[in-house]
């Protein structure tokens, strides 16, 4: 059975345009929750448009949606599959969730354009974004027992906030090919601006150091980040996760921890260090 990329994430982070990168590069065909409507719609002989007036009052196709994207773990074909539940319903996906800053989201949403998803100003924007991020996570709650913005579900979490498309489909095939070889695969890649460092002393020496190592292709101390609200914090590994800005690198590569019990103050990493 070929392996299966399941492509969730937040508001504006480009699932669509990644999308078609990673179809054109694995030679893969793209399937959506969307498409799903679409051939449920044909059966019954109703437009699309029809057919969500018709689910307004008949829940079951939500279900039968479902069912969908259960289906695919099957079908033995490369897919990106396009859908907030992917990772939750098709067995066996390479898990991967697009993370965007709230600000840049809405950013984007406002210059997509399209009609009802966006206020008037930035800051209407990103209130408005940031009430329906709340109300998915509240709604997949309630209707499937799961959390959505949990990103330990996914295998890969993936910062698009500054990367550009094709940086980000890179990164996922690269580590979609180490996935296929260690299924229990897991690593969040965060662009050091997106990061949030413990306010406190640094050894510049190490910094230096290790900004060195990884040139060469050398290890360093692992970093591991946690997430809270759409943030992201540098739990620890702070020299490391420097050395990367040092050597100006898209993205740290990072595993994800829970969120710890006690309090520090953060800061934004500075433009020069």
């Amino acid at each position: 059975m070929k392996p299966k990329i399941s492509l969730a994430g937040d508001l504006g982070s480009g699932k669509s345009t990644v999308s078609d990168l990673l179809i054109a590069d694995l030679g893969a065909e793209y399937y959506s929750t969307g498409s799903i409507v679409r051939s449920i719609a044909e059966a019954r002989g109703m437009t699309v448009t029809e057919l969500n007036v018709y689910m307004e009052t008949h829940p079951e196709i939500d279900h039968e949606i479902d069912d969908g994207l259960v289906a695919l773990a099957d079908v033995d074909k490369l897919l990106i599959i396009d859908s907030r539940m992917a990772w939750h319903f098709t067995k066996g996906t390479f898990k991967v969730y697009l993370s965007t800053d709230i600000e840049t989201s809405a950013l984007r949403i406002m210059n997509a354009n399209r009609q009802g998803e966006h206020a008037a100003t930035l800051e209407e924007t990103v209130a408005q974004t940031r009430q329906r991020r709340e109300s998915e996570k509240k709604r997949y709650k309630e209707q499937y027992g799961v959390d959505i913005k949990n990103l330990s579900n996914y295998s890969l979490v993936i910062d698009t906030t500054v990367a550009t498309p094709r940086e980000v489909a890179d990164s996922i095939i690269a580590a979609f090919e180490e996935w296929k070889l260690n299924p229990d695969f897991e690593c969040a890649l965060i662009s050091p601006e997106r990061l949030n460092y413990p306010d406190g002393e640094v050894d510049n020496e190490l910094v230096a150091t290790l900004a060195m190592n990884l040139e060469c292709g050398l290890g360093a101390p692992e970093v591991t980040v946690f997430e809270r609200d759409g943030e992201f914090y540098l739990a620890s590994g702070h020299e490391t996760a420097l050395a990367h800005a040092f050597n100006m690198d898209r993205y740290i590569p990072a595993r994800l921890v829970p969120v710890p019990e006690t309090k520090c103050e953060y800061v934004k990493m500075k433009n020069s260090l």
